[in-house]
C-alpha cells in the first residue's frame, strides 16, 4: 500500500470527560506517526477540553461560530493531508482504524464510514436503545468517516446551516453527486457519548430533531416523522377530549398514543439479531421509545419556532 498522509479531525465542545480517551487511541494507531496529523477543533469549550488536548501531540484550532458542521469544516480547511478522517471526541478508535481506512480509500474512489459500537460495559439505557451494535449504519456518521479531501470539498463539505443531521446530509449529497458511499463495521469506533441518563437521552432526541423543517427534503421521506405526527395529533386529541369531558374520545386517543411507541419497539426487536435476549428488556425498550417520541415532539416544536421566527421578524419590520 502506498503511504498516504491523512488528517484526523476531532471536533470538541466541552469534552473533558472523553477527549483523553479519544486522543490516546489516536496516539496508539499502528499507522506511522509521521504520516498523519490530528487536528482538534475547539468549539467554545468552557471546561478542561483545551487544557487536556494540549497534553497530546495535536494541532489545535478554534472555531467559535456555527454548529458542528462548521466545526468539522474548519478542521478540514486546516488539514494538510490528502485524505481526511473524522472522529468525534467521545469516540475511541481501534489501533488499526487509520490503517484500514487508508487501505479502503486507496482501493477505489468510494467514501467510507463505520458505525458506533458500545463500550465494553454499557449502561442499561445504551443496551435498551442500541439493541445491536457492530452493525454498520445506513448513512455516514460524523464520528467515523474516511474521505479524500478533494472529494470532500467538491461537494461543499458539511452543511453549516443545521445543528444536527449534517452527516446524513453529507452522505446523501455524496450519493447525489455520483460518489459511492460504503459502510463497513471494520472501520467502526467505540462510542462513549451515548446517553447514560434519561435527561441526556431526552435532550439528545430534541437536538436530533430540531431541524425537521429546515431539513425538509430528508424529513418528508422519513416514515418515522409521520408516526411522530400521529403521536402528536393523538396527544392534541387527548387534551381536547379531556377538556370536553369526552371519555370515549380520550380513550381512543390514549390507545393511539401508547400504540405508536409499541410499533417502534416491535420493529426494533424484529430487526435485532438476538430477539430472545432483547425481549428481556421489553419494558425498558418501550419506555425509551415513548421518551424518544416525547423528545422528538419537543424538537419539532423548536424546529417550527426557528422556521417562523424570521417570518415574524420580517412581518414586524414592515
Amino acid at each position: 500500500m502506498t503511504i498516504k498522509y491523512i488528517s484526523v479531525i476531532v471536533p470538541a465542545h466541552n469534552e473533558e470527560e472523553f477527549i483523553e480517551c479519544c486522543l490516546g487511541s489516536l496516539e496508539k494507531q499502528v499507522y506511522l506517526k509521521d504520516n498523519f496529523e490530528v487536528i482538534v477543533v475547539n468549539n467554545n469549550s468552557t471546561d478542561k477540553t483545551l487544557e487536556l488536548a494540549q497534553h497530546f501531540d495535536v494541532k489545535i484550532i478554534n472555531q467559535k461560530d456555527g454548529p458542528v458542521g462548521a466545526v468539522r469544516n474548519a478542521g478540514a480547511k486546516a488539514a494538510q493531508g490528502e485524505y481526511l478522517a473524522f472522529i468525534d471526541a467521545d469516540c475511541i478508535a481501534p489501533p488499526k482504524w487509520l490503517a484500514l481506512g487508508i487501505e479502503a480509500l486507496s482501493s477505489d474512489d468510494a467514501v467510507y464510514g463505520g458505525g458506533y459500537n458500545l463500550r465494553p460495559s454499557p449502561y442499561w439505557i445504551e443496551k435498551a436503545w442500541i439493541l445491536e451494535d457492530k452493525i454498520p449504519p445506513k448513512e455516514l456518521l460524523g464520528g467515523c468517516i474516511f474521505i479524500k479531501k478533494i472529494d470532500f470539498f467538491s461537494i461543499g463539505g458539511f452543511d453549516e446551516d443545521i445543528t444536527s443531521g449534517e452527516d446524513t446530509n453529507l452522505s446523501l449529497s455524496l450519493k447525489s453527486h455520483g460518489y459511492n458511499v460504503k459502510l463497513t463495521n471494520r472501520l467502526s469506533v467505540v462510542h462513549l457519548g451515548n446517553p447514560t441518563s434519561l435527561k441526556h437521552f431526552l435532550t439528545r432526541q430534541v437536538w436530533h430533531s430540531e431541524n425537521y423543517i429546515q431539513n425538509w427534503n430528508n424529513t418528508k421521506n422519513d416514515p418515522t416523522f409521520y408516526l411522530l405526527l400521529t403521536f402528536l395529533f393523538s396527544l392534541t386529541f387527548l387534551f381536547l377530549n379531556v377538556a370536553l369531558d369526552n371519555a370515549n374520545g380520550a380513550g381512543a386517543a390514549l390507545t393511539i398514543i401508547f400504540s405508536v411507541p409499541l410499533m417502534f419497539t416491535i420493529k426494533r426487536l424484529y430487526r435485532s439479531r438476538n430477539i430472545e435476549r432483547n425481549l428481556r428488556m421489553f419494558f425498558s425498550i418501550y419506555f425509551l421509545d415513548f421518551l424518544y417520541l416525547l423528545g422528538r415532539s419537543a424538537g419539532l416544536g423548536k424546529s417550527i419556532l426557528k422556521w417562523v421566527s424570521p417570518i415574524r421578524k420580517k412581518i414586524s419590520q414592515q
